[in-house]
């Protein structure tokens, strides 16, 4: 059951270093550690430490953090939840220069909470990079009672507030960072058509 025409799902080309970059901010969350540190290698060398700053938090996921503090600068932020990676974010981004690049790597509900966040405080979606690494799955909001369910891995699961069985679009929501689950028996109840894995 799939929505063709939807271009809104989002995608994720990976982290680069822009070397043309003024100060680089590093967000990372469990596997995600490995990207953040190639993009360290990267910038090593062409940027100053003074200019970067790594926050990670290993979440729901394997903590990698061994990666970024081993022979490698600055010294990254580690913290427990995303809640204090985000503080700790918006700390940085309120004494942000001009020219700030933000690199994120992890979870899709982790980039867009966080992608969510940084722009709050202005920061432009074009001077985010994202790369999806680590737990796979769609977080994904019922439109009958707001409930959000997350990494839903199948076309169609059972809504953990109003338990409908919901269908999950296609359709993302860059601005809650969600896709949609809709009622997929309405018309006929009680026929659930048989659910199919989702892609990543």
């Amino acid at each position: 059951m799939s929505e063709p025409g939807i271009k809104s799902k989002p995608n994720y080309p990976g982290l680069e270093p822009d070397t043309s970059a003024r100060q680089h901010l590093l967000i990372g969350e469990a596997d995600g550690a490995g990207s953040l540190a190639r993009t360290l290698d990267g910038l090593i060398g062409t940027a100053n430490e003074d200019t970067i700053t790594v926050l990670y938090t290993p979440g729901d996921g394997s903590d990698h953090s061994s990666t970024l503090t081993a022979a490698r600068y600055p010294t990254p932020t580690i913290s427990a939840q995303l809640e204090d990676v985000i503080t700790a974010m918006q700390g940085v981004l309120r004494d942000a220069r001009m020219g700030t690049r933000m690199y994120v790597a992890g979870s899709e509900p982790f980039i867009w909470a966080v992608i969510r966040a940084a722009r709050e405080l202005g920061m432009a979606e074009a001077a985010i990079q994202r790369e999806r690494c680590g737990l796979m799955g769609r977080s994904v909001i019922c439109v009958h009672c707001k409930t959000t369910a997350w990494r839903v891995s199948t076309t169609i699961y059972q809504c953990p507030g109003c338990e409908l069985h919901l269908f999950v679009r296609d359709h993302f929501s860059r601005r809650w960072g969600v896709y949609q689950g809709v009622c997929v028996d309405a018309e006929a109840p009680g026929e659930v058509p048989e659910p199919e894995e989702l892609e990543p």
